[in-house]
């Protein structure tokens, strides 16, 4: 039994991969880390050229979060919040991008 990727499910094995990086990294990086916009930026760019599977509003949000999280002023139990917000719209972008690339 041999399996056969095409591109985009290769792509979407790649992008698994680099969100279930930011996934554990997330709770080690400073608040202030530029890493979870650029990979925001990368992802909307993803979801609007290749990644039609994706839910778009699952991605702002984690945009929304992100930026959000960088704000210095807010309690420690608001930015928990909006972690655990971002961290539900990651597993989100992980599962749909299995689900692309293994589970069709």
């Amino acid at each position: 039994m041999s399996f056969r990727f095409t591109d985009f499910e290769i792509l979407a094995l790649f992008v698994c991969g680099i969100t279930a990086w930011l996934f554990t990294i997330r709770g080690r990086l400073q608040m202030e880390s530029n890493w979870p916009l650029v990979y925001y930026l990368a992802m909307v760019f993803y979801q609007k050229t290749a990644g039609h599977f994706l839910e778009a509003n699952f991605i702002y949000a984690g945009v929304v979060c992100a930026m959000m999280i960088r704000f210095e002023f807010m309690s420690a139990a608001v930015v928990k919040v909006f972690r655990f917000i971002e961290a539900i719209c990651l597993i989100y972008v992980i599962w749909r991008c299995l689900d692309f690339a293994l589970f069709r």
